[in-house]
C-alpha cells in the first residue's frame, strides 16, 4: 500500500506543478474579450486555442488519468471501511491505517482536481466558440 500511496502522490504532484505553472496562463486567457466582430477575435481566439491545447487540456487530461487509475482501490478501501464502521462501530479504530486513509484523500484531490480542470476546458472551449462568432462587416 505504501508504494501505491508513493505513486498516486508522485502522479498527482506532477498534474499539480503543471497546474500551478500554467494556471495563470489559463486565467489569463479566460480573460479575453470578445469584440463582437470575428475578424477582430481572430488573435484572441488563436491564444484561447492555445491555451486549451498546450496548457488546459493536458493538465485536464493528467488529473483524469491519475484519478482513473486510483479511484477503484480508493472505492474499494472506502467499501471496506464503512463495512468495518457498521460491524464493529467505534472499535473499528483499532484498524486505522493512516496510509490507507492518504491513500484516499490524493485520490480525493485527484478528483477534485479533475472536476475543476475540466470546468475550465468547458469555459475556455465555450469563449473560444463565442470569439468565433460575431457580426460580419
Amino acid at each position: 500500500m505504501s508504494d501505491l500511496l508513493s505513486a498516486s502522490s508522485l502522479l498527482l504532484a506532477i498534474a499539480a506543478i503543471l497546474f500551478s505553472l500554467w494556471y495563470p496562463d489559463i486565467i489569463k486567457a479566460l480573460d479575453e474579450k470578445d469584440t463582437g466582430f470575428a475578424e477582430n477575435n481572430v488573435g484572441p481566439r488563436s491564444r484561447v486555442t492555445s491555451v486549451i491545447l498546450s496548457k488546459a487540456l493536458p493538465v485536464a487530461i493528467v488529473s483524469l488519468s491519475v484519478a482513473l487509475i486510483f479511484l477503484p482501490d480508493a472505492i474499494k478501501i472506502t467499501l471496506e471501511s464503512v463495512a468495518a464502521y457498521q460491524k464493529n462501530g467505534y472499535l473499528t479504530i483499532d484498524n486505522y491505517d493512516a496510509v490507507r486513509t492518504a491513500y484516499c484523500f490524493v485520490t480525493v484531490l485527484a478528483v477534485v482536481l479533475t472536476i475543476y480542470m475540466w470546468v475550465l476546458v468547458g469555459e475556455l472551449i465555450k469563449l473560444r466558440h463565442k470569439l468565433g462568432k460575431g457580426e460580419k462587416s
